[in-house]
């Protein structure tokens, strides 16, 4: 009898055992499925970090695009700021001749009641000014006052010493400003502006659109539009290109300086429209201004 108890007694421990491992197995389950829980959690923080990533690579990118139409814009001013800076530094220069003058070549007209020379220097001040408030030129006068510009030489010499002038400073225009007439009587029937420009080929067609603009400009003072006219004389030879050369000596002279070479006979002194126009030193100052918005719608140019 007391054996049978004993066998029993180790057969309960042993039960009890199993039970107790058996716990310790479930136990043991639990803990792997908490592990599986801790990885899946890691595999979440993971997906985070890659969206992180993605967005900060997104980021980058368009800072990168960013950073890319900086440099563009940064090239485009700067290609801006050398083309200002080249027309700064090298400007169209021009040279304005005042026609006449008071000392040798003179055209005073009394009966008239004006002297030319004196309405070319006022025309030509006028331009003057109105020029220097655009950018990108540079304007040079023959005279500034009523003295000849070669005192010592007269008539065709002194106008060699005009156009001499212009190219000496590598001028890239040179514009005679004058005023017509016709018969010299009060009451002529002739009126308006009439344009000369060269006939050598290099210059004419651009000399012409030029013409036209400053026809245009000055057709705003109530002065009719006569035309821009070429006119030349078979006696003076031709020129290297086989043209014919210009009737006017300060065009030829111009053109075997270099440069083009024009004259504006800005209205009739002797045509009673034209005069009264003329007599007005207000109208007067406008067409050097025309003059000069002209020379600046050829060439481009802006206001400072």
């Amino acid at each position: 009898m007391k054996r049978k108890r004993k066998w029993r007694g180790y057969l309960a421990a042993v039960l009890l055992i199993g039970v107790v491992l058996a716990g310790c197995r479930r136990t043991g389950g639990d803990v792997n499925s908490g592990d599986t829980g801790s990885m899946a959690g890691d595999t979440m923080t993971s997906t985070e970090t890659e969206a992180a990533a993605s967005e900060e690579t997104g980021s980058e990118t368009e800072s990168r695009k960013e950073q890319v139409m900086a440099n563009e814009s940064e090239t485009e001013l700067q290609r801006v700021s050398e083309t200002e800076n080249e027309r700064a530094v090298d400007p169209i220069v021009l040279v304005l001749d005042p026609g006449h003058d008071s000392e040798y070549c003179t055209r005073n007209h009394p009966d008239l009641g004006v002297n030319e020379q004196d309405l070319n220097l006022a025309i030509a001040l006028a331009c003057r000014d109105q020029l220097e408030q655009y950018q990108g030129i540079k304007v040079y006068m023959t005279r500034e006052d009523g003295s000849c510009p070669d005192a010592e030489h007269q008539g065709e010499y002194c106008i060699e010493a005009r156009t001499k002038y212009a190219t000496d400073l590598d001028a890239d225009l040179f514009v005679s400003l004058h005023n017509n007439g016709t018969t010299g009587v009060y009451g002529a029937e002739a009126n308006g502006t009439e344009v000369y420009v060269s006939n050598y080929s290099a210059y004419t067609e651009e000399g012409k659109k030029l013409g036209q603009l400053v026809l245009d400009h000055l057709s705003a003072l109530d002065l009719n539009p006569r035309g821009v006219f070429v006119r030349t004389k078979e006696e003076k030879g031709h020129y290297d290109d086989g043209s014919v050369q210009d009737w006017y000596y300060l065009i030829s002279y111009s053109v075997e300086g270099g440069h083009p070479g024009m004259i504006i006979e800005h209205a009739y002194m002797d045509n009673a429209h034209d005069n009264a126009i003329l007599k007005d030193e207000e109208k007067l100052k406008a067409m050097g201004v025309a003059d000069a918005d002209a020379i600046a719608d050829y060439y481009g140019l802006e206001k400072k």
